[in-house]
């Protein structure tokens, strides 16, 4: 996988293309958090969580190639694997990876990866210190 293959998604995608091409550059690992998305069906809760188990842990990703070893069409927060947050989101479909951000679906904000959006389906994350650190 080439860098030419991540295409622009929005209007800051290039910027975030570039941050992350820069955060490999600076010999950085680059974590990449699967996010599941949890509906509003009666089974929604259920299915979401059985959505997290198939897709496994959080990637730690070496180099920009790696990006090719995603579950294909699964967006996932990616950052530096020494920060604790972030607002790009990488997407791989086939040989492309995308880049973006998400947004509130009601207020429009971008979200970051300790936005909390769990407690509007009666989960509440515990807080960052009580959160137990990935192994990967």
């Amino acid at each position: 996988m080439s860098h030419h293959i991540i295409q622009p998604v929005g209007p800051h995608a290039f910027d975030m293309q570039a941050e992350v091409l820069l955060w490999f550059a600076a010999g950085h690992e680059v974590l990449w958090i699967p996010i599941v998305e949890v509906g509003d069906e009666s089974d929604a809760i259920a299915r979401a969580q059985a959505q997290a188990e198939a897709l496994g842990k959080p990637c730690l990703l070496h180099c920009i190639e790696e990006f090719a070893y995603l579950p294909d069409g699964v967006r996932g927060w990616v950052f530096p694997a020494h920060l604790d947050d972030t607002c790009v989101v990488a997407q791989r479909t086939g040989s492309e990876v995308m880049f973006g951000t998400l947004c509130h679906p009601v207020t429009g904000k971008a979200i970051s990866y300790r936005t909390d959006t769990e407690s509007a389906v009666g989960l509440t994350p515990p807080p960052l210190a009580a959160q137990p650190q990935s192994t990967v």
